[in-house]
């Protein structure tokens, strides 16, 4: 067996360090992805996918880099961060030619966007703001990318926010117009949701006037589409969305979506649009941990002014961890008992209060759920997870499978075993022990044609499983 290559072996030990050192969520954030470490002639690089990343890097990271580096890899090996090759499409800045009839046009879109739909409902009122946010390490990629794009909006050409449903996409665009209106950075910035663009375009398109919803489109130069999962499988309107973004970004636009999945993940869209949504920036926002999740009660209770004893706050942290919207419908809940009884609310009310919204928000995971998960997201059947296949495509997602059914459910590792291929346990505890290994090391594994970081590959999984 052939030696270990020391560079292979010093690159390793430096990102389980660095891992160990900003925690795994951050690490999976700003490391994870297509961040490369190269070791090569007394020089450590970091290649990053995107100026923004490399900012962001430099600013906030490079002195524990640095510190690992001489400590892991040795005193005279010098740190050097870069934007690797080809990793990232550069758009020239607008131009300033703008015509006397384009204003108009582009705000005769957003007239025309302003109906509410099923999953799209009107935006009324009060645009959010991005000093809204509660900042964590569930969301700091992300708010840092919005305030990115509000102080040079071309400087990134495409940038995707991804979020499961009620942890804030929809909040972050309409901060983001709403600071691009403000700052006067943007000359037209328009939002609306994927499924308005849908019903704009076959109205354009049953009434033959597809030349005159193009020409409203003129003037914008920063685009915001919200739920872009509603065009999977609309193949007219993704040709035509893909028509906008080729016409938005040659005059040097910017186009931002939000969407409920990673862009590989949307299996029925073309390649050239999912190409294009990860040549900028894909920022992740995740369910927020329990020191964001009490950031955000207690900004919420002060909103609706209502005092929550320190009981109360520990019940619903707790209890409630999916999403924002959760936790802001609790308070709600709260508030208004508060304000009909004119009680402070304790830990036995919210108890007795949130018990019932508890039951119907809490999601008992199967290991059916689990199964139909790992197949969607790795294109297997049941039958091939559960054979005695042992070819790569097929025992990784086996053995993601099983360690995912023990984490999410209480059934015992003899049981998981007969339930993927009547395998024993002694097979589940290794599999186990091989995805924690894997994640330990920050691995990454095969998702189709990309590679995908192990820590983000199960994320997704459970986020899936765990789907109502």
């Amino acid at each position: 067996m052939p030696p270990a290559d020391p560079n292979t072996q010093h690159i390793d030990a430096l990102k389980q360090a660095l891992q160990q050192k900003v925690g795994s969520r951050r690490y999976s954030q700003w490391f994870g992805g297509n961040t490369q470490f190269l070791l090569a002639d007394d020089q450590l690089v970091v290649e990053v996918a995107s100026p923004f990343l490399l900012s962001w890097i430099e600013k906030k990271y490079r002195p524990t880099l640095v510190d690992l580096v001489q400590r892991i890899v040795g005193p005279e090996v010098r740190l050097s961060c870069r934007v690797g090759a080809g990793q990232v499409v550069v758009v020239q800045p607008p131009s300033d030619d703008v015509t006397d009839g384009e204003q108009p046009a582009a705000r005769s879109v957003a007239r025309t966007t302003q109906p509410a739909t099923k999953h799209s409902p009107a935006r009324t009122g009060r645009l959010a703001t991005l000093s809204d946010f509660v900042i964590g390490p569930c969301n700091e990629l992300a708010i840092a990318a919005a305030e990115q794009v509000v102080e040079n909006p071309h400087e990134i050409p495409f940038v995707y926010f991804q979020s499961t449903v009620g942890n804030g996409k929809t909040h972050l665009l309409e901060g983001i117009l709403r600071e691009l209106r403000k700052s006067g950075n943007a000359k037209c910035p328009l939002l609306m949701g994927a499924e308005q663009f849908t019903n704009y375009f076959m109205q354009a398109m049953s009434s033959r006037t597809t030349p005159m919803f193009r020409a409203r489109f003129q003037s914008v130069d920063v685009l915001l589409l919200d739920d872009v999962d509603f065009l999977n499988g609309k193949r007219s309107t993704q040709d035509e969305f893909l028509h906008l973004v080729k016409q938005i970004q040659s005059r040097g636009g910017q186009v931002i979506v939000g969407g409920n999945c990673h862009p590989r993940l949307l299996d029925k869209m073309p390649d050239e649009l999912i190409s294009r949504f990860q040549s900028g920036l894909v920022c992740r926002i995740e369910s927020p941990d329990e020191e964001t999740r009490r950031g955000i009660v207690a900004r919420h209770a002060q909103r609706q002014r209502v005092s929550l004893s320190r009981n109360a706050v520990d019940f619903i942290v707790s209890r409630f961890t999916r999403n924002v919207r959760e936790l802001e419908g609790t308070v709600n809940v709260l508030a208004t008992w508060s304000r009909m009884t004119g009680k402070r609310v304790n830990g036995s009310i919210t108890r007795e209060l949130l018990g019932r919204m508890e039951r119907d928000c809490l999601k008992i995971v199967r290991m059916s759920d689990v199964e139909r998960a790992v197949c969607d997201m790795f294109g297997v059947t049941r039958e091939g997870l559960c054979s005695d296949s042992r070819k790569k495509t097929v025992t990784q997602p086996r053995m993601l499978a099983m360690y995912l059914a023990r984490r999410l459910t209480n059934v015992p590792y003899s049981e998981i075993g007969e339930y993927f291929g009547r395998r024993n346990h002694s097979t589940v505890i290794s599999a186990e022990r091989k995805i924690e290994k894997e994640l330990k090391l920050g691995g990454s594994l095969n998702v189709g044609a990309s590679q995908w970081a192990i820590e983000d590959v199960l994320r997704t999984l459970e986020e899936r499983a765990r789907a109502v």
